[in-house]
């Protein structure tokens, strides 16, 4: 990246992706999950995605077709650390480390651009990405920490239909 342009409309498209997924994952624990409130809790952290996205300002410019590291957006939900059983904490929890993931590339970018402009940019991002830290983790530890067996599934699913 070589303005402060194009970091900006690649970390609004990574709020906007992160929104994505995060609506995608409600859904999915909605539909086939049976699991109410960590959809509940996945359609939050969308909402607050989408807020964080409609942040930046409308100069940003377009939404960028591709990102700089492809699908291993750090702001998007890792979906092996998915459960079906996982609770809303679990939601939050995952947020919180996506969070530290983008604080990261973007302190990251902050010390190592040899542009002036997106190192500057990048430190502003730095600060932004503190306070998501603090939004995620207060809510995380707002909500009851699952117990140890949180993922037991005594009625497993049957995968075997029609037998």
């Amino acid at each position: 990246m070589k303005t402060s342009a194009e970091l900006l409309s690649v970390a609004r498209a990574m709020e906007e992706r992160s929104a994505e997924r995060y609506r995608e994952l409600a859904e999915a624990f909605e539909a086939s999950c049976n699991n109410p409130d960590t959809a509940e809790a996945f359609a939050e952290l969308a909402d607050i995605e989408e807020r964080h996205a409609a942040d930046f300002p409308a100069s940003v410019g377009p939404r960028p077709e591709t990102v700089p590291w492809g699908e291993d957006d750090p702001e998007i939900a890792d979906p092996d650390a998915v459960h079906y059983l996982m609770y809303p904490w679990h939601a939050f929890d995952l947020a919180l480390r996506h969070e530290h993931e983008t604080l990261a590339l973007f302190s990251a970018l902050a010390e190592k651009s040899p542009h002036p402009e997106v190192k500057a940019e990048a430190a502003r991002l730095v600060e932004r990405e503190k306070g998501h830290i603090v939004t995620m983790q207060t809510r995380r530890d707002e909500l009851p920490v699952p117990p140890d067996d949180w993922d037991d599934d005594d009625d497993d699913p049957n995968w075997e239909a029609g037998d």
